[in-house]
């Protein structure tokens, strides 16, 4: 094929106007589940503390004769107060002013924009610090404050081989309500399964749990989706194609 001599083309012209989007695509996954689920209480001191307490243990023998005295009586237990550190995160940046005065393709405002994106990031940085196996840091004027995440307050985890710790896990441990050493995993990578999900919802409520959510990645949540316990479910479509339903949101364990 040939085209004309001197056919003026795009490929010659200068000043063809761009042809891009009035939108940027967030690709990146911004989910943080763990403090979507947890509750939340303004605190005003950089340690705060809460109080815990224990029924004690169910007494089967707890029968007594009619008109029976009381010459003794049972120690009162006190409460038990624990308590974790705050810390400071952020996330910086700085904007020419002239910036706010130029065209800008997918936001307004260049300053308005990188508000929401670090507000983005540090909801995802909180995330994984509070889910960390990470234990309290008091910090100094040279070094920074840290909080306990999450894995740091297992202390009541099983860490035989068949619990869900797994082989040579050791548990964090609590001084004086606060965690001091963290959670040491285990030395076996074992498969995410239902029966190590049976045995760790049966645990937690055992120690007075009462668990609603399970959390996991990508990988795990495809494991989880597959567990033989979740009955094939599909959406019947009578006068068309009918959709399997490919992924687990609610497990149910009775």
């Amino acid at each position: 094929m040939a085209i004309i001599t001197n056919t003026f083309t795009s490929f010659d012209a200068i000043g063809i106007r761009e042809e891009l989007a009035n939108i940027i695509y967030d690709i990146s996954p911004d989910e943080a589940p763990f403090q979507a689920n947890v509750g939340q209480e303004e605190v005003h001191n950089t340690y705060y503390e809460w109080l815990t307490d224990v029924l004690a243990g169910v007494d089967t023998s707890n029968q007594h004769i009619d008109g029976d005295d009381i010459t003794s009586y049972t120690a009162v237990a006190p409460t038990v107060r624990v308590g974790n550190r705050t810390n400071i995160s952020r996330k910086t940046f700085i904007i020419a002013d002239n910036l706010q005065f130029q065209d800008l393709a997918g936001r307004n405002s260049e300053v308005a924009y990188n508000i929401v994106k670090n507000g983005k990031e540090l909801r995802r940085d909180m995330e994984a610090i509070l889910c960390a196996n990470q234990i309290p840091v008091a910090g100094s004027s040279s070094a920074a404050r840290k909080t306990g995440g999450l894995s740091a307050w297992l202390s009541t985890n099983s860490v035989s081989n068949t619990a869900s710790s797994g082989t040579a896990g050791v548990n964090p441990v609590l001084t004086a309500g606060i965690p001091t050493t963290a959670q040491v995993e285990a030395t076996d990578k074992r498969a995410f399964s239902e029966d190590l999900l049976k045995d760790v919802i049966s645990n937690v409520w055992t120690s007075g749990g009462q668990p609603t959510m399970v959390m996991v990645g990508a990988f795990n949540k495809q494991a989880l989706s597959a567990f033989t316990g979740i009955a094939a479910q599909r959406y019947q479509a009578p006068d068309g194609a009918t959709t399997i339903i490919g992924a687990a949101d609610i497990y149910v364990k009775h």
